[in-house]
């Protein structure tokens, strides 16, 4: 009864402010949402979930090996982090326009959305079953407040939501504001996020085993691997962390 009213609701709802498909802009049925069932079903996933190795995987291991090797803790055994994306993100395929609505439109629905999605796939999969910790990249305060909301930590809350994991808000901090990275090539985007992250007060001590840090797009992984080198600073390398985002900027 109660699913047949919401229903209804939305049928009429629609009639006053049609629901559009955020990727193709078709008005959408009243059992939709976001996506038509077209671009659904058309959505390019990655499947990354699956494989122990992949694309995202690599890359960011990489990145985390070289910072290795810039410092003086070349012994340092890290455990390879793991990486998953919900799908493939290319600037001129419209499923760019996710992401896009939901950190400068104000579509948190869609945030939780598809953050769901995503936690669904990574509790399926194996190799994020130990995850007890789940930390969405922070915005630095002047940021968060002049838009209203931080797109990675509503994503994140899909994730946790999904996959029955708490959800740690403020165990990370920016230190300082970064500038806009769109144009940065990746040594300038490295540089720019270079220490702008710390662990908050009172995080020291705890145990966890698999920390998940959440974004919203991995593109060259600097942002990312900056929240790493900032938890592992408070957390040894027992503790696997690894990294998921909705969009994964790279070749299907």
């Amino acid at each position: 009864m109660k699913k047949r009213i919401c229903r209804g609701l939305r049928a009429a709802a629609d009639l006053i402010l049609p629901r559009k498909c955020i990727v193709c802009g078709k008005v959408l049925l009243s059992e939709e949402e976001h996506l038509c069932l077209e671009c659904l079903a058309d959505m390019p996933m990655t499947f990354f979930w699956t494989m122990s190795h992949n694309p995202m995987a690599d890359r960011f291991n990489e990145i985390i090996q070289k910072g290795i090797g810039m410092t003086d803790n070349e012994d340092s055994h890290e455990r390879y982090a793991y990486a998953a994306a919900l799908f493939f993100y290319h600037d001129e395929a419209d499923y760019r326009l996710i992401p896009y609505q939901i950190k400068y439109h104000g579509n948190q629905r869609a945030g939780i959305f598809f953050g769901r999605m995503l936690g669904r796939k990574l509790a399926s999969s194996s190799l994020f079953q130990d995850v007890d910790a789940i930390v969405p990249v922070p915005l630095h305060w002047a940021r968060k407040w002049n838009r209203g909301y931080n797109q990675a930590e509503i994503i994140a809350s899909g994730i946790a939501g999904s996959m029955g994991k708490p959800l740690l808000c403020n165990t990370l901090k920016r230190t300082r504001r970064t500038v806009t990275q769109t144009r940065m090539d990746i040594d300038e985007k490295t540089a720019n996020v270079s220490g702008a992250f710390a662990v908050s007060e009172g995080m020291a001590g705890k145990q966890y085993r698999h920390i998940l840090l959440v974004d919203d797009v991995f593109t060259t992984g600097s942002t990312l691997f900056a929240c790493f080198v900032a938890l592992r600073a408070v957390f040894p390398p027992s503790v696997r962390i690894s990294v998921a985002t909705l969009g994964f900027v790279g070749g299907a």
